[in-house]
């Protein structure tokens, strides 16, 4: 072998047990919420706690965890020094990142308070389960697609179709390549393909509504997508001191916030992103419900490098 494969080879690797270690961290962190998520639980310190496991393990949150409550399917962060709290019956949808040197794994579970939505609960669980059996290289993503919406509409559920899976590269959770939650019959026919090598975020979620969400009114994500102009020249101390906390990836209002500022530091946070909000140096990402909101939605969540005849499973 030459000494070129061989550092291509190493490199690889590398690359590997960057996500290998943030695999690992992510499983734990999911067994520390299946501790702390419960009926009485406050959503601040579920996050915060679950994002400071992480960093003691040696990785970041690649995002946000997200703890998405019964007709939210995803994207509800807690805010700086939230009151909500895990109600009772809730179904909660915990989604988070882990990244070690911006190479990302993100992975969800649902944890169910109420006893009639437990085959809720299982159908997101079994369409994932069947997912990660079909994909290898070759691979159509409507066959995966048409796969998870077959289990999940058996189960007396319907997928929801305008949310998908995704390719992740470094630093870029959403990098190019959606896998379909359904069939072709709801979007144009694609003929993408599982590529060996590459790495997915297979993600069903199942509804007892009509399986179609829209933007809520509640943002508490955002992420950086621009620099302060000179009529911000005013907002420029607090971008840099912001993005040297989070970054490029995904953050919540509670990263960037000193919580022994208390309220007045949270006030002076909330002021500064509104603006920068305002000004395109931020975007935020709305809380994404159901558009039936009597309905509720399960979602569970792997991420996978596709192997020669298969898929790791990282998550």
């Amino acid at each position: 072998m030459s000494s070129k494969a061989l550092d291509k080879k190493e490199k690889i690797q590398e690359i590997l047990n960057k996500y290998r270690k943030a695999g690992e961290i992510a499983k734990g962190a999911k067994d520390l919420g299946r501790k702390i998520v419960k009926p009485g639980a406050n959503a601040y310190e579920i996050c915060q706690q679950i994002e400071n496991y992480m960093r003691k393990k040696g990785a970041k949150p690649a995002f946000p965890t997200n703890l998405s409550f019964d007709n939210e399917a995803a994207h509800y962060s807690a805010e700086i020094f939230d009151d909500r709290i895990v109600h009772e019956n809730a179904i909660v949808k915990l989604d988070l990142g882990v990244h070690v040197d911006g190479y990302i794994v993100d992975t969800a579970i649902t944890l169910n308070f109420n006893p009639k939505l437990e085959k809720l609960a299982e159908a997101s669980k079994l369409a994932l389960e069947k997912a990660i059996e079909l994909i290898k290289p070759g691979v159509n993503i409507f066959t995966i697609g048409k796969a998870v919406e077959d289990v999940i509409t058996r189960e007396g559920f319907e997928p929801v179709r305008n949310l998908s899976g995704h390719q992740i590269k470094r630093y870029n959770l959403h990098a190019g390549v959606s896998i379909p939650n359904c069939g072709p019959g709801y979007f144009e026919k694609d003929k993408t393909t599982f590529e060996q090598g590459r790495v997915y975020a297979i993600e069903p979620f199942a509804s007892t509504g009509k399986g179609w969400i829209k933007n809520g009114r509640t943002t508490n994500i955002f992420r950086f997508v621009g620099k302060p102009r000179k009529k911000d020249a005013d907002l420029k101390e607090a971008f840099e001191l912001y993005k040297s906390k989070v970054g490029v990836l995904p953050f919540s209002p509670r990263m960037v916030h000193e919580p022994k500022s208390g309220e007045e530091g949270k006030n002076k946070v909330m002021k500064n992103l509104r603006r920068m909000l305002q000004s395109k140096i931020i975007q935020g990402y709305p809380v994404l419900i159901e558009e039936n909101k009597r309905a509720m939605i399960s979602q569970h969540e792997h991420t996978i490098r596709v192997t020669k005849n298969g898929n790791e499973v990282f998550t």
